[in-house]
């Protein structure tokens, strides 16, 4: 069915483009960016790798917030990110609209979709905003084809988590100058970055090059993913025992999972940096969900491990 044009009632809405390779810090960084006093109405679309919306459960805030589970939004959520872009200008009410990107997205095609026929009168693709992890970005770059993309298409590059390099990102940097050396660069610790340097316009980025008029530019990617229900609550040491005991394989591991003391437990895994916190997710989830990323994952072996330390069924 063709897609029917919106009406252009009123001024297009500016889009920010969020990506970055896993546990890069970009949902940290919007968190901080929706918390922010800037006066903007933000409309948030978060996608996530696997086959459980867990970095929708952790985002908070926004006046209007649109998660869409499971794939890639550059492949075969393509009809759905349409979909939802279209209902949200007909819901109207907001000032900027903010896409997060799954951690294994080549952003280009999203930048497409907004250009589109019956979207491009509608949306402006503000700027293509990249956050790299100082402290793993060569790891990120040898493991999958996606980290390059993400910095190379990047117009503006973020250079994240310098709290937790010993040269002042001075590698990380230069690493990425080597494949970005046009876009501008700013350090950030924890994801904070002036929101005026995402919100409100403040980019007019060059068009995009033209979209092939095939499929041969769907993106399928580099690693694979494993969602495990935990139904039990556990305690934080019991969890980073788990983590830890983790095979090589295994990239990035993040979760939700209900905590033995009340309330529930945030962890996040990158490249073996293990860090386990109370959390208040907003809603509560209806069950706990540890989703773990890697490459050639050993998914029997993952099940076996969290259900003799967890008792995680699956």
């Amino acid at each position: 069915m063709t897609s029917q044009p919106l009406e252009p009632t009123r001024e297009r809405v500016p889009v920010t483009l969020l990506t970055g390779f896993l546990g890069s810090g970009k949902t940290t960084l919007l968190n901080q960016l929706l918390r922010r006093q800037h006066g903007l109405k933000v409309a948030v679309i978060v996608n996530e790798l696997g086959e459980v919306g867990i970095d929708g459960k952790v985002v908070k805030g926004g006046e209007s917030f649109v998660e869409l589970d499971n794939g890639c939004l550059c492949c075969a959520l393509n009809a759905d990110l349409d979909r939802v872009l279209r209902e949200l200008w007909a819901r109207s009410g907001f000032d900027h609209l903010v896409i997060e990107t799954t951690g294994l997205a080549d952003p280009l095609p999203i930048g497409w979709i907004c250009s589109r026929p019956g979207l491009s009168s509608s949306y402006r693709l503000d700027a293509i905003v990249t956050v790299v992890d100082s402290a793993h970005v060569e790891r990120a770059l040898a493991l999958a084809p996606e980290a390059e993309q993400q910095i190379r298409r990047a117009d503006l590059l973020v250079l994240n988590k310098l709290d937790l390099v010993g040269d002042g990102g001075a590698a990380a940097r230069a690493r990425v100058r080597g494949l970005n050396d046009l876009a501008p660069m700013i350090d950030a610790v924890q994801g904070y970055v002036p929101w005026t340097l995402l919100l409100g316009g403040a980019w007019r980025r060059p068009a995009l090059p033209p979209e092939p008029g095939d499929a041969a530019h769907h993106h399928h990617p580099s690693l694979e993913s494993l969602a495990v229900p935990v139904s039990a609550p556990v305690d934080a040491d019991t969890l980073e025992d788990l983590l830890a005991e983790l095979p090589g394989e295994v990239f990035r591991a993040k979760g939700l999972v209900a905590s033995a003391e009340g309330g529930w437990l945030l962890a996040n895994v990158v490249a073996g940096r293990i860090d386990v916190a109370p959390y208040e997710p907003a809603p509560a989830p209806e069950t706990g969900t540890l989703v773990f990323i890697g490459r050639g994952l050993d998914r029997e072996g993952l099940q076996a491990l969290c259900e003799a330390r967890l008792g995680a069924r699956t």
